[in-house]
């Protein structure tokens, strides 16, 4: 089978969760197809423009196959499109971060203590202008509440996870899936482009099973689950402590690494 071929497999089976969550959500055909084309435009405009040439739309229309109309279109709108920012979700997980791993908000073994919401001493307001700047506490306490991270009663803040996971149907959620599927997205392009050698490939793994013991399963989650969180802690602890300071000249580099479990037990078969 030519590579043609393989990609057209592969994006068939790429589709189908994404068209599943699509479904879900209401959108349509005719919305998916606006986004594809206007994510065509963008990428060969930016990206595939000869360095010595000038972008133009006859060229993006001959690569993507788009008419010039439309390619002007998509142009001459792109500045009206603005993505809502992630800066609220990073903010939250630094503050839950910091209050695990921050030794002036933990207890004597370590562990992430209490907090209440006066403005007295190492507490909760004192929490969030450290890793979030200027969010103010209680809108960040009411956040971290909404998606069942903190615990709030008559003895105070109790952190009850490390991570900000939203629920499934909540924008933050859908903002999270677009943010994972892109990252993983970038790092498979990456490994699949001919100009990469083999000392710029980034790390891709995963293992399966078809003969598992169904029985198996709920252990392995459990399993995944508890070492796979282990491994990221361990990681966010090493990235953390390596971050430069916020005056520090030059740039920053945002890294990552993600862990997820899959089933295709109950999967429809692949038009192979």
């Amino acid at each position: 089978m030519d590579a043609h071929s393989q990609l057209d497999r592969a994006l068939r089976r790429l589709l189908r969760p994404l068209v599943r969550i699509m479904l879900r959500q209401g959108i349509s055909f005719g919305e998916f197809s606006e986004i594809a084309k206007r994510t065509y435009m963008e990428i060969a405009w930016d990206e595939f423009t000869p360095s010595d040439a000038r972008g133009s739309d006859s060229r993006v229309a001959i690569m993507t196959g788009l008419t010039r109309k439309e390619v002007k279109r998509l142009r001459e709108t792109r500045a009206q499109k603005t993505e809502t920012s992630t800066n609220h979700m990073n903010r939250a997980t630094r503050v839950l971060s910091g209050w695990f791993r921050d030794p002036d908000f933990c207890d004597e073994k370590g562990q992430p203590r209490r907090l209440n919401m006066t403005d007295d001493g190492l507490q909760f307001p004192a929490l969030v202008r450290r890793y979030s700047g200027d969010m103010p506490p209680r809108a960040m306490l009411e956040e971290l509440r909404r998606v069942n991270a903190v615990r709030v009663d008559e003895k105070g803040i109790q952190v009850l996870s490390r991570s900000f996971v939203p629920a499934g149907g909540d924008p933050d959620s859908l903002r999270m899936f677009g943010l994972a599927m892109s990252d993983l997205g970038h790092t498979i392009d990456r490994n699949l482009n001919d100009g990469t050698s083999s000392e710029e490939l980034l790390f891709q793994r995963y293992v399966s099973n078809a003969q598992l013991n169904p029985r198996m399963v709920p252990l392995f989650k459990r399993l995944l689950a508890e070492r796979g969180m282990q491994l990221l802690e361990s990681l966010d602890d090493w990235m953390s402590s390596n971050e430069q300071p916020d005056d520090a000249a030059g740039s920053s580099a945002h890294i990552g690494a993600g862990i997820y479990f899959f089933d295709r037990t109950d999967q429809p078969p692949t038009d192979d």
